[in-house]
């Protein structure tokens, strides 16, 4: 058990620290962000009770250093009180409790790539720290044949509903809530994996506010994560919330503030140059194929519509006229022909004289 900090940027919440908590059989790792070095206690008491009553099992020893937030007394009688036994390092020999400060350094490495690679801005690291330790989990080590998660659950943990983080994604809107005039879907951003509810953890920038949800479709060909930066802006934290054991902890209701938000298609250098008005020449730039599919019972033909480098498939024009309007492309009804009996496959060019819808 140990704590890192003081990290240079806040997260969403004003959270400065994190506590890592590692099982020395599993080694699954349980993390908190914190934001004074003063929560320890209050966190380790959160996951004795937890843990204990998840395996069953008491908790004989925690290795820690000598730092004050674990040395102090009330942690001290706690554990007295529990019959737990405290291991803490010598003075200055950081090394003897190398369990601990190395997954800090390792989750610290994997925190930067994280929020590189999505284009995340740094007031995300809490959010990307909580996304590491969820793939740690279910990742096998040398140690072990079996991934940290399966020796402390006892069960193989599913990875097919892994996505990268930053991931693009489209949040349905369900019937009751949608009016007539309204989109069926709003776009944002895959900031991690729902805890307490099974889906994932989705940031509305229009909203300003996560939300977890499993009504959700991923377009893995577009990170919208590069224009998404809170460290400039002001948010509020509307409620809070209890930490789970498994996800450590769980951010709802943030909402955000004067959040600058830039389309997909700005920061594309095929794009520069162009007259931002001029949806003509963005449509220019899309390279939409056209599909056609026939059953294999031979009943139907299916047509599919794509955009070149991605893997979304559309499969309607109200499908396509919602991604276009999502993402500021003029939208051509003549463009489109999901009609089986055309049994062309390949690219679809714009042309501008059949340009007679547009939104």
């Amino acid at each position: 058990m140990d704590v890192y900090g003081r990290l240079p940027s806040q997260s969403l919440r004003g959270h400065r620290y994190f506590l890592s908590i590692t099982d020395d059989y599993s080694r699954k790792v349980i993390v908190y962000p914190m934001k004074n070095k003063s929560e320890v206690f209050d966190c380790f008491t959160k996951f004795q009770k937890r843990a204990e009553r998840y395996l069953n099992s008491k908790i004989i020893n925690i290795r820690t250093d000598r730092g004050m937030e674990f040395c102090h007394n009330e942690f001290q009688k706690f554990l007295d009180n529990q019959g737990s036994r405290a291991e803490r390092t010598n003075e200055y020999t950081p090394e003897q409790n190398g369990v601990g400060e190395r997954l800090n350094c390792t989750a610290l490495d994997a925190v930067e790539c994280l929020l590189k690679d999505s284009g995340l801005g740094n007031g995300f690291w809490a959010e990307a720290l909580l996304c590491f330790t969820y793939m740690w989990n279910r990742i096998c080590h040398q140690s072990h044949n079996k991934t940290p998660f399966e020796l402390y659950c006892g069960r193989k943990p599913s990875i097919r509903h892994l996505k990268p983080l930053g991931a693009t994604a489209y949040i349905g809107t369900p019937r009751q809530l949608c009016t007539k005039l309204q989109m069926r879907a709003k776009k944002g951003v895959m900031v991690g994996y729902a805890m307490q509810t099974k889906g994932y953890r989705i940031w509305l920038p229009a909203e300003r506010k996560i939300i977890e949800t499993i009504n959700v479709t991923f377009d893995n060909g577009f990170n919208t994560g590069k224009a998404l930066d809170p460290n400039d802006s002001k948010f509020y934290i509307s409620t809070e919330s209890n930490s789970d054991l498994e996800s450590e902890i769980l951010i709802t209701g943030e909402i955000l503030e004067d959040v600058k938000v830039k389309s997909e298609f700005s920061s594309d250098p095929n794009t520069e140059g162009f007259d931002p008005d001029s949806k003509s020449n963005l449509l220019k730039r899309i390279t939409w194929s056209r599909q056609v599919v026939p059953r294999k019972d031979g009943s139907r033909t299916d047509i599919y519509y794509r955009i070149e480098g991605t893997n979304t498939r559309f499969r309607s024009h109200n499908d396509v006229k919602m991604y276009c309007e999502l993402n500021g492309i003029e939208y051509n009804e003549g463009m489109f022909n999901f009609s089986g009996k055309d049994p062309y496959s390949g690219d679809v060019k714009y042309n501008e004289e059949n340009s007679n819808t547009n939104i």
